[in-house]
C-alpha cells in the first residue's frame, strides 16, 4: 500500500568533507587576494594624504602673500635655476665646491616666511637640531642610506659612490637628517624636516608622520619653494634630493599620478 508520508524526492547535504575541502579554497584565495587588495587600499591612503599634505602647503604659502599685503616673501628658488659641482674630492668623489646659475638662492625674507607659516601650518613641536633624538621624526633612512639599501649587498652610507651620488644633496644625507637639519611636528601629526639646519626652501614631508612605513616614496616626499616668471607667483613643487625606496615612487611621480 502506498504511505503518502514517503517523499517523492531524495534529499541531499553537503558532507563534512566536502564542507572542510571548500572552506580550504576560500581560505587560500582570500590568503592569495587579500594582500594585493589591502596594499591597494594602502595606497590609495597614501595618495588623499600626499593630496592633503601638497594642497595644506599650497594653501599655506598663498596665504603668506595675502597676509603680505599681496607680495609673495623673497623666499624662493628661481625657476629654472641650478647649482652645478665645480670640484670633487679626488679620493670620495664628493663635491667641495659649487657654482650656481643666476641668483640661484633668494633668501632674504626666509625667516619672515617661515615664522609665518610656523603659525598657519599650526607647528606644535620645533626641532632646531637632534630631531630624532628630540622625537620630532621617525627612525628613517637619508639621501645616502636609502640609496645604499637600494643597492644591497654590501653597501653603505660610507661608499664611495654613494658620497659621491649624494654630494649635491648632502643636507639630505642620514645624518644630517637625524642630527643637524630642524623638524617640525604639526597639529594633524605631519612631519616636516628641512634642507640644511634651518627652516629651508627644500623639504621632506612624512605624510602620515611617525606611522609606518617611514620610507622615501612611500610616505616621505620632499617638494620645495619656487618663483614661476610667467605666472608672476611662487609655488610648492614637488621633487629634489630623493631617493625612492623599493616600492616607492617619486614625488613628481606621485603627483602626476594625482593631478595629471
Amino acid at each position: 500500500m502506498y504511505n503518502k508520508n514517503i517523499s517523492m524526492h531524495k534529499r541531499y547535504a553537503f558532507t563534512l568533507a566536502e564542507v572542510l575541502i571548500t572552506l580550504g579554497i576560500i581560505g587560500v584565495v582570500a590568503a592569495l587576494t587579500l594582500p594585493t587588495l589591502t596594499a591597494k587600499y594602502q595606497a590609495k591612503i597614501l595618495k588623499q594624504q600626499y593630496k592633503k599634505v601638497y594642497n595644506t602647503f599650497s594653501n599655506a604659502l598663498l596665504k603668506t602673500y595675502v597676509n603680505n599685503g599681496g607680495s609673495y616673501y623673497v623666499c624662493y628658488y628661481l625657476e629654472g635655476a641650478y647649482s652645478v659641482c665645480s670640484e670633487r674630492d679626488p679620493v670620495t668623489g664628493a663635491c667641495t665646491s659649487f657654482s650656481s646659475t643666476y641668483g640661484y638662492d633668494q633668501n632674504s625674507q626666509c625667516d619672515a616666511l617661515f615664522s609665518e607659516l610656523k603659525t598657519i601650518l599650526k607647528v606644535v613641536k620645533v626641532c632646531d637640531t637632534q630631531a630624532y633624538k628630540n622625537g620630532c621624526i621617525p627612525d628613517m633612512n637619508g639621501f645616502d642610506s636609502a640609496l645604499a639599501d637600494n643597492k644591497g649587498g654590501d653597501s653603505s652610507a660610507s661608499d664611495p659612490d654613494i658620497i659621491g651620488s649624494t654630494s649635491e644633496c648632502g643636507g639630505f644625507r642620514e645624518a644630517n637628517i637625524k642630527n643637524n637639519n630642524s623638524a617640525w611636528v604639526l597639529a594633524d601629526g605631519t612631519v616636516v624636516g628641512f634642507y640644511s639646519g634651518l627652516p629651508g626652501k627644500l623639504f621632506w614631508v612624512d605624510i602620515n608622520g611617525h606611522k609606518k612605513p617611514n620610507k622615501w616614496g612611500h610616505d616621505i616626499f620632499t617638494f620645495y619653494i619656487q618663483s614661476d616668471v610667467a605666472l608672476k607667483k611662487v609655488k610648492i613643487i614637488p621633487g629634489g634630493c630623493m631617493a625612492p625606496e623599493k616600492g616607492g615612487q617619486s614625488s613628481k611621480d606621485m603627483f602626476a599620478s594625482l593631478y595629471n
